[in-house]
C-alpha cells in the first residue's frame, strides 16, 4: 500500500463529516472512555466516487513526485465510496486521482491548482500537533425593546491536538474586534467535552466579530477561529441581500457632491468618508439597500496612462493595483475606511470589498521584483486582448488588458498562495463582509476557488456567510459560462448578464416579447439548480452603457461626449420598470449608482459620471427613486420577494406576470406590463380568489385564479399582496 497509507477499516466517520479539504475531523478523542472531546485529524485523507465498482482508481500526488500508479484505493465499502488516508506532514499539496486511467481533480474538494495544463486537487494538511478551535453554532438576536441592545449565543469546539491534551479553561479568550475581552461571566467551557459556550449580552446593533484563541493543558497554542454575530432586527440570508453599487472617486466625498471633472477620465474627488456621510444621512437604508459594493481601494498609480482609444485615463477606479495591500489615498486611509464600515454595519449594512486578482500595473513591486520567477503570463507585454494575436477567445487567461496591466500567472503556486493571501487581507483589516471579484474569467478556475477558500476557511461558519460575488462578461445565452463558477465549493454569485441583456431589449429596445424575460428567468434557473447561487441582478454596472441612455436611443456614441440626460416620460418608465423587475425576482438586487434616479451614460468613461445632487434632479429623476424607495420597503417586508420561488402565470407578447411564493408567508403576485390597453385581462392560475392591493400605487385589484381584469400603466410593474397582509399597510393606512 505505500509508506504514506493508514488503514481505513476501522474510519467511523459519516460522509457528511468531510471537511471541505477531504480532511477528517470526527476522530474520537484518545484521552480516555470519559472524554467526548474530538481530536484533530492527521494527514489526508481522500475520499471519490467513481461511477462503476470495476473501475480501478489510485490517487498520486506532489508528495512522491507525480508516481503513478500511485497509491490505490481499492473497492470494498457497500456505498461505493473510496478511501485512503495518507501518513503526510502539515504543508501544501496537489493531488490527482486516477479513474482507469483517466487524471481527475477530486470533485469532492473545492480547491484546486494546475499542472500540465489541467486541473488537479490543492489542499493544506494541517498541524496536528497543535489543538484548533472551531465555531460550531453562532446566532445573533434582535434588539431589545427596552434598550436597543441584543444577546449571542456562540458554540465553539476544541479539537485537541494528537497527543490529546484537553483545553486549559484559564486560556481561553474571546476578544471583540477592537480589543474588548468578553467577560468570563460570559464564557462556560467544559474540557471534558471539549466546547465552550460563550453568551455575549449586551451588544449594540450590527456586526460583531470575536477572536477566538486557548491553549491546551501542555502549553499548545490552538489555531484560533474567528465568530461572527449580528444584532439585528431578524436573521439575515443571502437571499435578503439587495446592493447598492458605488465608483468611489464618482460619488461624494465628505462635503457633499462633486464636480464634474475636467476631462471624464480625470479624478472627480469622491472619498469613502463621501460614502459614510451617504451612509450616515440614511440614504441606502431608505431606499432598502442593505449591502454596498465599493470599487478597489488599491493604491494606484499616478498621472495617466493611454486607453485603446489613445486618450488618457487616470485610475480613479481603482482596477489598476499599483500595490496590494496599501490604500489610495486621495480616497481613503486606515481610519477613513474602518470609520466608514463601523457606520455600516451600526445600521445593519454589510460592505463588499472590489477585488482585482487577474493582474497589477507594472508600477505594483510584484511586476519589478517578481517578472522573471514565473508570476506573470506574457511578460514581454505583447498579448494584449483582443488584438489579432491575441483573440479573447483563445488568450483570454493569458492576455494583458493594456500594455501597463501584467497578467497575473494563477498557476504558478507562489502566486496562488500570495494573491488569495492579498484577497483576504482586506477582509483581515476592515472587517468586510465579502468581495466582488473581478474579471472572473480571465483566470484560470483555481483562483475563484483558492480564494473562497482562504475567506470561508476563515470566516465561515454556521450562523454567518460572507457573500463571495464574481463578474463573469457572458452574452445573452450564456448560461453555462455562468454555471462554471457557481456551487458550495464555488462562488455565492455572479452577474446575471443574460437578464440584462433581455431588459435592454425587451424593455429599454421594447423588442420581441415579454415571454422571452421569463424564458431567460427559467433558462438561468435550470443551469444553476443545485448550486445554491444568489444570482446578482443588475440593469447596468460601470462597463456599459446607462440604461435609461439604451432606452433613450442615445447610448452608443462617443464615450468622452455625455449622454443627454433624458425628458422623456417613458425613458423614466422603462427605467422603472426594468428596476421593478429586479427587485420583484429571485437573487440580489444591484443598483448601479444613480440608476436611481435614471442617471444617462454613454459607454465607459461616461457610464461612470458624477453623482448628481438632489437639486440637479429633475422630477421624474426624483420620481423614479421613490419608486426605488418603494420597492426597497416591499422587498424588506415581503418573505416571499426575498426568498419565494417563481413560478409563471402567464408569459405572454406584452404582459408577464408570475407568482413569489414562500411557506409560511404571504404570495406576492407580479405583473409587469409593457405596452399595454388601459384596461387587459390575464390569468393567474394557482392564486387564491380575493382583494389585493399594489405596493407601489395602493391600487386595489380582485384577482381571480381564472381570467382577471386588470388596470396596470403602459410600461410598469405592480405587486400584488392580499389587502389584509402585513406588507398592504406600506401602501393601506
Amino acid at each position: 500500500m505505500g509508506k504514506h497509507v493508514r488503514n481505513t477499516s476501522a474510519v467511523p466517520c459519516l460522509l457528511a463529516g468531510i471537511a471541505a479539504l477531504g480532511l477528517l475531523s470526527c476522530h474520537s478523542s484518545s484521552t480516555g472512555a470519559a472524554s467526548t472531546m474530538a481530536e484533530r485529524p492527521c494527514g489526508l485523507t481522500v475520499w471519490y466516487h467513481p461511477s462503476s465498482a470495476e473501475n480501478v482508481v489510485s490517487v498520486t500526488g506532489s508528495w512522491d513526485n507525480w508516481a503513478t500508479p500511485g497509491t490505490a484505493m481499492p473497492a470494498g465499502r457497500s456505498d461505493g465510496w473510496r478511501v485512503t488516508q495518507l501518513d503526510l506532514p502539515p504543508g501544501e499539496y496537489d493531488y490527482a486521482i486516477l479513474d482507469d486511467g483517466i487524471t481527475l481533480a477530486n470533485p469532492n474538494v473545492a480547491t484546486l491548482a494546475m499542472r500540465d495544463g489541467k486541473e488537479v486537487t490543492w489542499v493544506q494538511v494541517p498541524d496536528c500537533s497543535v489543538p484548533e478551535l472551531q465555531v460550531a453554532a453562532a446566532v445573533g438576536g434582535a434588539p431589545s425593546a427596552n434598550d436597543g441592545k441584543g444577546t449571542a449565543s456562540i458554540d465553539v469546539a476544541f479539537l485537541a491536538s494528537s497527543t490529546g491534551e484537553p483545553l486549559d479553561p484559564t486560556s481561553f479568550l474571546a476578544t471583540e474586534r477592537g480589543g474588548s475581552a468578553l467577560a468570563a461571566t460570559d464564557v462556560v467551557t467544559s474540557p471534558s467535552a471539549g466546547t465552550v459556550t460563550l453568551r455575549p449580552t449586551g451588544l449594540l446593533p450590527g456586526k460583531h466579530t470575536f477572536t477566538l484563541t486557548a491553549k491546551d493543558t501542555a502549553g499548545h497554542v490552538a489555531d484560533p477561529a474567528v465568530a461572527t454575530v449580528w444584532i439585528e432586527p431578524r436573521p439575515f440570508e443571502l437571499e435578503d441581500t439587495v446592493i447598492y453599487q458605488i465608483v468611489v472617486d464618482r460619488f461624494r466625498d465628505a462635503a457633499g457632491f462633486l464636480q464634474t471633472p475636467s476631462i471624464p477620465s480625470a479624478r472627480a474627488g469622491g472619498t469613502i468618508a463621501g460614502v459614510q456621510a451617504a451612509i450616515e444621512s440614511g440614504y441606502f437604508t431608505d431606499l432598502g439597500f442593505n449591502t454596498l459594493w465599493i470599487s478597489p481601494l488599491y493604491k494606484g498609480p499616478p498621472g495617466t496612462f493611454p486607453g485603446a482609444d489613445g486618450r488618457p485615463y487616470s485610475d480613479y477606479h481603482g482596477y489598476w493595483p499599483a500595490e496590494e495591500r496599501a490604500l489610495e489615498p486621495l480616497q481613503a486611509d486606515d481610519d477613513s475606511l474602518s470609520s466608514m464600515i463601523a457606520a455600516a454595519h451600526a445600521r445593519g449594512i454589510r460592505v463588499l470589498f472590489d477585488v482585482v486578482p487577474n493582474h497589477v500595473h507594472t508600477d505594483n513591486p510584484y511586476w519589478t521584483t517578481y517578472k522573471d520567477d514565473g508570476w506573470f503570463n506574457h511578460i514581454d507585454g505583447k498579448c494584449i486582448c483582443g488584438t489579432a494575436s491575441c483573440p479573447w477567445t483563445t488568450d483570454i487567461i493569458d492576455c494583458w488588458f493594456t500594455p501597463y496591466l501584467a497578467d497575473l500567472a494563477w498557476q504558478t503556486p507562489a502566486v496562488a498562495d500570495q494573491l488569495s493571501s492579498d484577497v483576504r487581507w482586506w477582509l483581515d483589516t476592515y472587517d468586510g463582509d465579502g468581495i466582488r471579484i473581478d474579471a472572473v474569467p480571465m483566470m484560470w478556475r483555481l483562483a475563484t476557488r483558492r480564494i473562497v477558500n482562504a475567506i470561508r476557511s476563515k470566516y465561515d461558519h454556521p450562523g454567518h456567510r460572507d457573500f463571495l460575488l464574481g463578474e463573469n462578461f457572458v452574452g445573452e445565452g450564456d448560461f453555462q459560462l455562468l454555471q462554471y463558477e457557481l456551487g458550495p465549493q464555488g462562488l455565492d454569485s455572479e452577474f446575471h448578464f443574460p437578464l440584462l441583456w433581455a431588459l435592454q431589449s425587451q424593455v429599454a429596445g421594447g423588442a420581441g416579447w415579454m415571454s422571452d424575460i421569463d424564458a431567460v428567468i427559467h433558462d438561468g434557473e435550470t443551469a444553476w439548480a443545485g448550486s445554491g447561487s444568489v444570482m446578482s441582478l443588475i440593469i447596468g454596472n460601470q462597463d456599459v452603457p446607462r440604461f435609461s441612455s439604451v432606452s433613450a436611443g442615445d447610448a452608443y456614441g462617443d464615450t468622452w461626449t455625455p449622454a443627454p440626460q433624458s425628458h422623456d416620460p417613458l425613458v423614466y418608465a422603462k427605467q422603472q420598470m426594468a428596476l421593478s423587475i429586479l427587485f420583484a425576482l429571485p437573487g440580489a438586487p444591484t443598483v448601479y449608482y444613480g440608476d436611481e434616479v435614471g442617471l444617462a451614460g454613454g459607454g465607459d468613461p461616461d457610464s461612470r459620471r458624477v453623482m448628481p445632487s438632489d437639486a440637479n434632479l429633475a422630477p421624474l429623476q426624483l420620481a423614479t427613486r421613490e419608486v426605488v424607495r418603494r420597492l426597497g420597503a416591499a422587498r424588506t417586508c415581503s418573505g416571499a420577494l426575498r426568498r419565494g420561488t417563481y413560478r409563471t402565470l402567464h408569459a405572454g407578447h406584452e404582459a408577464l406576470a408570475f407568482a413569489r411564493e414562500a411557506p409560511g408567508v404571504e404570495t406576492v403576485v407580479v405583473v409587469a406590463a409593457r405596452n399595454v390597453t388601459p384596461s387587459f385581462s390575464l390569468p393567474v392560475p394557482g392564486i387564491a380568489d380575493g382583494d389585493y392591493v399594489d405596493l407601489m400605487t395602493g391600487q386595489h385589484a380582485s384577482l381571480r385564479a381564472g381570467l382577471t381584469n386588470l388596470s396596470v400603466a403602459p410600461f410598469s410593474v405592480a405587486l400584488f399582496v392580499p389587502s389584509g397582509s402585513v406588507c398592504a399597510k406600506l401602501v393601506t393606512p
